[in-house]
């Protein structure tokens, strides 16, 4: 029994690091953000998407221009 709850936790862990994998491949290839301070339009590196809270649909997240921490929505790549 002990070793079916520990697989289905690995099972769980594998599922959500797959989905995450999923999501960042899907935003740097489809989206980025704008800065609502200064407009700059930028792809964060992966490790400040990994470490940046997430909020609603957005991010709370460092503009590389302007250094501003602000909420930000992804914006569709055109």
């Amino acid at each position: 029994m002990e070793q079916i709850i520990l697989w289905i936790a690995i099972g769980a862990v594998a599922l959500a690091v797959a989905w995450a994998a999923f999501s960042y491949r899907y935003f740097y290839k489809h989206q980025h953000f704008v800065c609502p301070k200064c407009g700059h339009s930028f792809k964060p590196p992966v490790k400040q998407m990994v470490f940046s809270v997430n909020a609603v649909s957005g991010k709370i997240i460092r503009c590389p221009s302007c250094g501003e921490k602000e909420y930000m929505e992804p914006v569709r790549d055109e």
